[in-house]
């Protein structure tokens, strides 16, 4: 007889809740292998008593046929020395505590056998709201702790019944220690109530509810990871109801539709895209409209739409009885998160839903729905949440033993990372932290992550800018813990950012790291948004810019886009003409003689404001973040003689030692073409173009004088897809540099943490020892 190895297997990643425990076992058990397997805070640990033969088949399955959601990070395999029993079969043995470095699973989308189960008469799910298995379900949204089992989860109150007790014991169902195992005898249930919180009678609440938005109504429903509320698409006074009582103007709604073909009646799609909105995630994607069936109100002044798949049963069986989409937008006052608990949903969103869907499953942890589009070849995450976070990176060649560094993330779109010993943890979307509930829920969420990964924080990072909230939590974390904080400035996070989601070791070369956005505080104290910095983790050097221009009101200039249009105005000497009728010019006028001191920026998130204002966009103000130029893209793909436009031109001067890239040009230009009757599609298309031809002519113009081969783009100005597209096209075909530009990660303030991290743990592996 052959003598018996003794291994002790160690596998890291995400492999815990989707059914990897049951996967070893009918593994080991068809190789007739003996031992046992279990969760451990690291991942799941394999014991095993075998042949060599055995072995070497036994992990060849575990590589080439692990579950579906799982994603091994590492396997390590060491002979086990201090362990003496002898097995005699294969089981499956309880989870144990240790160091924490497992990763917590994003919740994921309802799977096709859930489908079947909900759809079928003859099953004893059919038409229940909270059915899943080991592929699918929420995951967490309910984790209070890891590891990842029922008691630690908010489904632990819902004892099972002994039929999923049952189905949770046996290994070879799909079921088998699924956590949020539950059917209609033991499992959560809905409850339909009014504004006032009274129940509504009735047989059938999901066809009740559908009946209702039928109506016209408007109804809060507690999904996943918060509540949202709802109303028919396609009934544009239920739809301009949700406006108003929301106080939301303009900014678009999502919109969530039975299938594809449903969603190919409103929009176009590529096969990529598609792809994206059956994705596992099922995020909110970005989609061409084709027609205008549904009601202006939806997505005022936008060439496209937002629109997700149903990812829980509820909102599967819901739509199964709507032929038209649902207008599915956050369950919140304006610039407050999104609420996860129904008493508080009651008594803060009776003014608007006239309807309450609920249920009596705890969110823990509140997660928003993710936003992507398919931009330049590729999928761009733009908000990071739901399906995807908290979904860890690698740590790239040389970051290894910075664990306990927290990085805190910019104000706006707030997200906060967090390195343990193997990973970097990157938040789900935290939003903007201007208001105290969105502050609070920052700060609770950080504390959740040091709880869930068992993470005492040694090192702290956070923006250069001294005002924004994240910065003072950091700076008063570190005086009262008395940790180091590394202040990092906002572009060169975005940099770093970049580059550690593709990878890049510590020591990899400078890039030519081009960030365009709204504004960020600079090493000089003004605003930049327009920046070519040739950096890499540890450093950056300014090369080039955009021009300087005042911010006439401060703040306010940013959300007034004819301040920022006066000012480029006055700085090229144009004629002001008729531009800024019934505006108050005579204080700018005199502001400028002045000598009282002003902010200056050099943003192109700016710029592009500028331009839409006298493109007739936003006239008064912007009702959302980057309105203007969300509308100033949706008006230039009116453009229909793409190929016979020729850009306007930029000056790059050469200005105490950095290039500088002046306006004038593009102005005067601007301004002919208006005086010339040009179509304001037309203009708004070859401004686009322009800045485009801008970034690869500065390029390569950089390129003779400093050693780069790689571009990174980031900033919130890159989500613009047709600029993307443009770009990506004219580097293509123009040039053999290579361009990085984020995918997994925002390219906007999302990702900021990221970089934050990134750049601290390069300093403290490079200075800190």
């Amino acid at each position: 007889m052959k003598a018996l190895l003794s291994k002790k297997i160690n596998i890291s990643g995400a492999v815990q809740g989707v059914g990897f425990r049951p996967f070893v076992y009918k593994i080991a058990q068809e190789l007739n292998l003996f031992g046992e397997v279990f969760n451990n805070s690291a991942g799941v640990v394999i014991l095993l008593q075998c042949t060599q033969i055995q072995l070497d088949k036994f992990l060849s399955f575990l590589n080439n046929n692990a579950p579906e959601l799982s994603n091994i990070v590492d396997i390590s395999i060491e002979d086990d020395y201090l362990h003496d029993k002898i097995y005699k079969d294969f089981s499956i043995g309880k989870s144990s505590k240790g160091k924490v470095s497992a990763v917590v699973l994003p919740d994921a989308c309802i799977c096709k056998d859930c489908i079947e189960d909900i759809t079928n008469e003859s099953n004893r799910r059919y038409g229940y709201a909270f059915t899943n298995c080991t592929n699918c379900g929420p995951r967490f949204s309910i984790v209070k702790e890891i590891p990842y089992d029922r008691k630690s989860t908010s489904m632990s109150i819902f004892p099972m019944c002994s039929q999923c007790e049952k189905e949770y014991q046996d290994p070879a169902d799909r079921r088998f220690h699924a956590q949020p195992n539950a059917c209609p005898v033991c499992g959560p249930q809905l409850q339909l109530t009014d504004a006032t919180g009274n129940d509504i009678a009735t047989s059938d609440i999901i066809a009740k509810t559908a009946a209702l938005l039928k109506q016209g109504k408007i109804i809060a429903i507690k999904g996943i990871g918060g509540f949202h509320l709802a109303c028919l698409g396609s009934i544009e006074s239920a739809v301009t109801a949700l406006r108003e009582r929301k106080h939301r103007k303009h900014k678009p709604f999502a919109l969530m539709a039975r299938d594809i073909p449903m969603v190919k009646e409103y929009c176009l799609m590529s096969e990529q895209e598609e792809c994206l909105l059956v994705d596992r995630a099922s995020p909110i994607v970005l989609l061409t409209k084709a027609n205008d069936l549904l009601p202006v109100q939806v997505a005022p002044n936008q060439k496209s739409l937002g629109f997700m798949l149903p990812y829980s049963p509820l909102h599967y069986l819901l739509l199964q009885h709507l032929n038209e989409p649902l207008v599915l937008t956050s369950g919140n006052r304006s610039h407050h998160p999104q609420i996860v608990d129904n008493q508080h949903a009651l008594n803060e969103l009776d003014k608007i839903a006239d309807y309450f869907l609920m249920h009596n499953r705890d969110i823990v942890n509140r997660v928003d729905d993710s936003v992507v589009q398919y931009a330049a070849e590729a999928p761009r995450v733009i908000r990071r949440a739901r399906g995807y976070a908290p979904t860890s990176l690698p740590l790239p060649r040389g970051f290894e033993g910075c664990t306990g560094l927290l990085a805190v993330g910019a104000e706006l779109k707030n997200t906060f990372c967090l390195f343990t010993e193997s990973q970097a943890i990157l938040s789900q979307h935290i939003g903007d932290l201007k208001t105290l509930e969105s502050y609070q829920d920052f700060q609770n969420n950080i504390d959740l992550y040091q709880q869930l990964y068992d993470t005492t924080i040694k090192y702290l990072a956070c923006d250069f800018h001294p005002d924004y909230l994240s910065s003072k939590y950091a700076d008063n974390y570190a005086q009262t813990n008395s940790i180091k904080l590394t202040k990092v400035q906002h572009h060169h996070a975005h940099i770093a950012a970049c580059l550690f989601e593709y990878g890049r070791s510590l020591d990899d070369d400078k890039v030519l790291g081009v960030i365009w956005d709204g504004m960020g505080l600079g090493a000089d104290q003004c605003l930049w948004g327009g920046e070519f910095l040739l950096a890499d983790y540890l450093e950056f050097n300014r090369i080039a810019q955009f021009e300087y221009v005042p911010l006439l009101g401060g703040d306010r200039a940013a959300s007034e886009p004819w301040r920022m249009a006066y000012a480029y105005f006055k700085q090229h000497k144009l004629s002001i003409d008729s531009w800024f009728s019934g505006k108050p010019i005579e204080a700018f006028d005199a502001l400028l003689a002045s000598s009282m001191p002003l902010s200056y920026t050099s943003s192109v998130g700016r710029l592009f404001d500028a331009v839409a204002y006298i493109l007739g966009i936003c006239k008064q103000q912007i009702n959302y973040e980057a309105q203007a130029a969300i509308e100033l893209e949706s008006l230039a793909n009116e453009c229909t003689q793409t190929e016979n436009l020729q850009a306007y031109e930029f000056e790059m001067k050469l200005i105490s030692g950095r290039y500088t890239i002046c306006t004038a040009k593009l102005w005067l230009a601007i301004l002919e073409d208006l005086n010339n009757n040009v179509k304001y599609a037309d203009v708004a298309y070859k401004f686009h173009l322009s800045l485009a031809k801008l970034l690869l002519k500065s390029t390569l113009q950089l390129k003779q004088e400093y050693d780069f081969n790689t571009v990174v783009l980031s900033g919130g100005v890159f989500n613009n897809k047709l600029l993307l597209g443009l770009i990506q096209e004219l580097f293509c075909k123009m040039t053999s540099i290579k361009i990085l530009i984020p995918s997994k990660i925002p390219l906007g303030d999302g990702g900021i943490s990221l970089g934050q991290s990134a750049v601290c743990a390069a300093r403290e592996k490079k200075y800190g020892k």
